[in-house]
């Protein structure tokens, strides 16, 4: 986990997490939004907080990996790459980089491996039916995975995300049926595999980081 130290007025030294910084500035946002809409309920700001950290967390990313694409002339085909990875990674979530300075090279290369992937690979209608059939089963068993640094500990919106993830996976699908033959199916359908990938418990273990944060803090009655 990538750590700064500063140097306080009082001359003490400060420990600053970089992986932390998206949770402290969503969590001051939704704090505010709570203050100017008292009846909005916990699972809902939990929803708001989860939603906005993540952004800020990818918004970096997103801005030199578009301009990379531009200037390898595949925007549009990444545009289809993100769309549909992002989709579905909004709901079912999924391991991230323990270190920040190796997520932008990780995510840089995901996305202009799946890009590229559908690109070369035109994929038939036996191989989409029967990857979407493996990923819809990981999405129904798996999703929504959480990480330590966002925990998703409220039961009710763990069940939400799931249903949302399983209905995401089922629209990627049809789309990708009724692109049959292009590209774009096959981007649509390599988006959705990568994506499931990263959901599974193996994958976390690989990546040193634990599964199911938020399910164990639940278990322990810490909600």
């Amino acid at each position: 986990m990538l750590i700064i130290k500063l140097v306080s007025k009082s001359g003490k030294k400060k420990k600053v997490d970089i992986m932390e910084f998206p949770e402290r500035i969503s969590g001051k946002i939704t704090k505010a939004i709570a203050a100017e809409l008292k009846d909005l309920s916990e699972e809902k700001l939990a929803e708001i907080d989860y939603g906005i950290a993540a952004f800020i967390a990818n918004s970096y990313k997103m801005v030199f990996i578009f301009i990379l694409a531009m200037l390898l002339n595949i925007f549009q085909y990444f545009l289809i790459a993100f769309v549909s990875f992002g989709a579905l990674r909004t709901f079912a979530s999924g391991v991230h980089a323990k270190r920040e300075w190796t997520c932008l090279p990780v995510s840089t290369s995901l996305f202009l491996g799946i890009t590229y992937l559908g690109i070369t690979l035109d994929l038939n209608i036996y191989i989409i039916n029967f990857v979407f059939i493996l990923c819809f089963a990981a999405i129904l068993r798996y999703a929504p995975a959480d990480t330590e640094e966002r925990p998703l500990v409220s039961r009710k919106l763990r069940k939400k995300l799931k249903i949302m993830s399983c209905i995401t996976v089922l629209v990627l699908y049809a789309i990708a049926l009724y692109y049959l033959d292009t590209s774009a199916s096959s981007i649509i359908t390599f988006a959705v595999l990568v994506e499931s990938v990263l959901i599974l418990p193996v994958t976390y273990r690989l990546a040193g980081s634990m599964y199911g944060a938020g399910m164990k803090i639940s278990n322990n009655g810490e909600v």
